[in-house]
């Protein structure tokens, strides 16, 4: 049992959890992980409460009511995403010594109670949109607040986005530094992001602004962009070369840093999105004829769920810059040999699960999830698609990056020839993405 200490803490109010046993280790000159060695990151169970309580010297119910679950268990709150949720343990105020449970939402970049920012040692000029962002979402969060609701949708999106950018700042052109976490990671993307996000069309316009920016192509007016578009037609067109590709021949996703299992969801979005405004250039290389939105959704999957691919397709396919990094991608495919990337798809979606006989020929364990998880890496590997996609669980993608790092060079091998077999491919096909899987292997480990 936890002993009870000679003093007790009488909490600040909105005080976290981690603040108070931070002001109890001062007082005692007990350190932190003696006085409670588990941590306080996350919800804490009955029991874990309870020996908390015991420590600090406050009544159970009281000290619940100190935990952003407790505040957020309301009817009327919105449940925060994942990634709108932080660890607390080392974020305090500088001014007032407190550490605020409203530190853990991610949006929270200043101190509550007197606005200073929670980053010692740390300072912001502009602090302005930060705080009108924090304020609003804080009220958003204990009560209702409607109007809010969509704003915070788009402000998620962008704050997605730059996470998997690692993007510059607006004004200054600086990295944004350290943790995307950190507050003053959030202080310095609200500057751009809170203003973007009063409207769809603002939040859209910065989307495909940082995105062809990252992508290496600076937005510009497009007084060219039927000649870029024409010129991409042309290349799709190549025949001298035999490098003509079709719709048929360009994968789900095409990134130029990642691959499909390296990224988070907002890469995935990225991905698919450069793929699919190629296939629309490819139809109308192919046509005359430009598919609209509506056709492009009833051919390849309706996004007006995904919103950020929709936009990176906009942003792609109707601007000069976004039409050169199309071309790139093109090119890149045809110098790495052209496939018939829908049948494969065809195929391979029924595959779920692969046999233990080809399990046998690697040092992969003959278990029913590493079946799964060999079936989902042949997918991703000779369809060049997405989790997302595929006749597999998205959920899986962690599992899946520990399974592909495991994986020996010959494994990568007797998987690659076994989705070969299934497809009926030639031996020149085989041995092409057997190397190309070996070299995206060691590319991706030497980048680790």
């Amino acid at each position: 049992m936890t002993p009870r200490l000679p003093i007790s803490i009488d909490p600040y109010p909105d005080e976290s959890i981690a603040s108070m046993l931070r002001r109890l280790s001062t007082a005692t000159g007990i350190p932190v992980h003696t006085l409670y060695p588990c941590g306080v990151s996350g919800r804490l169970t009955d029991r874990q409460m309870g020996a908390l309580a015991r420590t600090l010297g406050l009544p159970t119910r009281r000290l619940r009511t100190h935990t952003l679950h407790h505040r957020l268990a309301g009817r009327h709150s919105r449940r925060p995403a994942s990634i709108e949720l932080r660890r607390t343990d080392r974020i305090i105020c500088s001014a007032c010594g407190i550490g605020s449970l409203w530190s853990g939402l991610v949006w929270v970049s200043h101190c509550p109670s007197c606005q200073a920012l929670l980053n010692e040692g740390v300072t912001v000029d502009r602090a302005v949109h930060a705080l009108e962002m924090q304020d609003a979402f804080l009220r958003s969060m204990r009560a209702p607040n409607l109007g809010f609701a969509d704003r915070r949708l788009r402000l998620l999106r962008l704050l997605r986005l730059h996470v998997h950018l690692a993007t510059v700042h607006a004004a200054t052109g600086a990295q944004l530094a350290g943790s995307w976490q950190a507050p003053a990671w959030i202080a310095g993307f609200a500057e751009y992001a809170w203003p973007a996000s009063r409207t769809v069309q603002a939040t859209r316009d910065l989307i495909g602004e940082r995105t062809l920016t990252h992508l290496g192509e600076t937005p510009a007016p497009e007084d060219d962009c039927a000649a870029v578009r024409q010129a991409l037609h042309d290349q799709l067109h190549d025949r001298l070369r035999g490098s003509e590709i079709t719709e048929a021949e360009i994968p789900d996703f095409l990134h130029p840093r990642h691959r499909a299992l390296d990224v988070d969801a907002a890469g995935e979005d990225l991905g698919h999105g450069i793929a699919r405004a190629l296939r629309r250039e490819a139809i109308h290389a192919a046509t005359g004829a430009r598919p609209t939105v509506a056709q492009l959704d009833e051919r390849y999957g309706d996004l007006r769920k995904r919103p950020m691919t929709a936009t990176c397709v906009q942003h792609l396919g109707n601007t000069s810059a976004g039409l050169r990094i199309l071309a790139r991608e093109a090119d890149r495919l045809a110098h790495a040999g052209i496939r018939d990337y829908r049948y494969r798809r065809a195929v391979l979606m029924t595959l779920h699960s692969v046999p233990i006989s080809a399990l046998a020929l690697t040092a992969v364990p003959r278990t029913p999830r590493d079946q799964r998880l060999a079936a989902a890496w042949i997918w991703l590997e000779l369809t060049q698609g997405t989790l997302g996609l595929s006749p597999h669980h998205a959920g899986m993608r962690r599992e899946l990056r520990s399974f592909d790092q495991a994986l020996l060079g010959e494994d990568r091998l007797v998987l690659i020839e076994y989705g070969h077999q299934l497809l009926g491919a030639v031996a020149a096909d085989v041995s092409r993405d057997a190397q190309q899987a070996v070299t995206r292997a060691a590319r991706h480990a030497d980048a680790g």
